[in-house]
């Protein structure tokens, strides 16, 4: 019952998943190898909604220093699996360069399966200038479904 196809198809759809659960940072060499500076808090969210353990945790970080009217450039990224099951809040850090020309920083984040978010920043984007942020979190609003064919 177990043919040469369907074994093909297996391994590579569980190559597919494990790849999309890897940190973004591990894959790319840093951009910017000077002294960096790290911010970390909390992502706080509603006490109901539950958390699993393969939950994946994506963060951007981008100079806000121009404000949002251009686009703004990535200065940091990283991205971490959960690990846990529980409920908010969730600790990160971020490391970003300490150069005086990003004075500003915006972070956004999304938590959720590679493919699908499930919780996102409130806001567009979270801004700070210190060292420390908590940032609130909202669940992603649900996907409209085709009903064409019947339910």
């Amino acid at each position: 019952m177990f043919n040469r196809r369907s074994a093909l198809f297996a391994l590579t759809a569980a190559a597919l998943l494990t790849s999309g659960c890897t940190s973004i940072g591990a894959k790319h060499q840093p951009a910017y190898s000077g002294p960096t500076k790290t911010i970390k808090g909390y992502l706080r969210g509603s006490s109901f909604a539950q958390l699993t353990p393969s939950l994946v945790v994506y963060i951007t970080a981008y100079d806000a220093t121009n404000g949002n009217s251009k686009p703004m450039p990535v200065i940091g990224e990283t991205s971490f699996t959960l690990g846990r099951s529980g409920y908010f809040p969730i600790a990160y850090e971020i490391e970003i360069p300490a150069a005086k020309s990003a004075p500003k920083v915006a972070l956004s984040v999304q938590i959720g399966t590679p493919g699908r978010i499930l919780f996102s920043n409130d806001r567009q984007y979270s801004q700070t200038t210190g060292n420390n942020m908590d940032i609130p979190m909202r669940e992603a609003p649900p996907r409209l479904r085709n009903f064409r064919n019947g339910l």
